[in-house]
């Protein structure tokens, strides 16, 4: 596939976002959820899995940008006509591929889409993709709408790729997620539940929250929650889903005040 073609796909808006919920332990309900371009829609009417296009957009500089740039806007308004329909506090968690956000005008480019919706900015975080290595200029502008901003930063998908631990001292982040192969191994390995102990310890020292994802089964469900893990995320609690369908998953499952 052609990175015209791809472009053009991106361009005639034809990624179709899902949103996945995020379940907050000890509270018993979900009040964020993370956003996905989960299919594409084809010329001819045929519709196949987005994650076939990503992985060649990730690897694609140029792609990287038109595709995030699209990406960012398209979840930002859709997250605001979500909070108004549902009339609750969601917050919004958007994957972000590093090259993104290390483009010199990317801080601008979020404050003018917050401008643009009236989204509240404290209640947008990203989740900082493994896929790409992140660059000095990234770090500062992550650092810089964390801080001055109040927008929430994630290191995604922990102990994979390039989510790797040093960016832990540089970039100023409220919490990691673990990759889904942490609660593949819950509860039958015990040298796994002895890591994710481990990462919940450093997490509580660095005073980081913790998402564990991919969780499928009560038996892992039951683990994080006695591991007062903040927030779960998976099958169990909800696949992803078009946008009507996690409105009403919001209407059933959110709570309508500030967590």
């Amino acid at each position: 596939m052609t990175r015209k073609l791809i472009a053009d796909l991106i361009r005639a808006n034809a990624f179709e976002l899902y949103g996945q919920p995020k379940w907050t332990f000890g509270k018993n309900t979900c009040n964020t959820y993370e956003v996905f371009a989960e299919q594409v829609h084809m010329p001819g009417g045929a519709a196949i899995p987005a994650q076939l296009l990503l992985e060649l957009i990730e690897r694609d500089a140029e792609l990287t940008m038109t595709f995030s740039e699209w990406f960012l806007k398209a979840a930002i308004i859709s997250a605001a006509e979500l909070s108004e329909k549902s009339h609750s506090h969601m917050t919004l968690s958007v994957n972000l591929l590093p090259q993104y956000a290390g483009k010199e005008n990317f801080v601008e480019q979020v404050l003018s889409l917050i401008e643009m919706t009236g989204f509240n900015p404290k209640k947008l975080q990203f989740e900082l993709s493994e896929a790409q290595n992140l660059s000095t200029q990234g770090i500062e502008n992550l650092n810089i709408l964390h801080d001055e901003h109040g927008i929430g930063l994630y290191l995604a998908n922990f102990g994979k790729g390039h989510a790797n631990i040093n960016l832990l001292s540089t970039v100023h982040f409220d919490g990691i997620e673990l990759d889904r192969s942490f609660a593949a191994q819950i509860p039958d390995n015990d040298q796994m539940v002895r890591i994710v102990c481990a990462v919940q310890n450093m997490a509580d020292t660095l005073n980081l929250h913790v998402c564990a994802k991919g969780i499928e089964t009560p038996e892992q469900f039951d683990f994080f929650d006695q591991m007062k893990v903040f927030k779960g995320q998976g099958f169990l609690i909800g696949k992803p889903m078009p946008m009507n369908d996690l409105l009403e998953y919001i209407n059933l499952y959110a709570v309508h005040a500030e967590e």
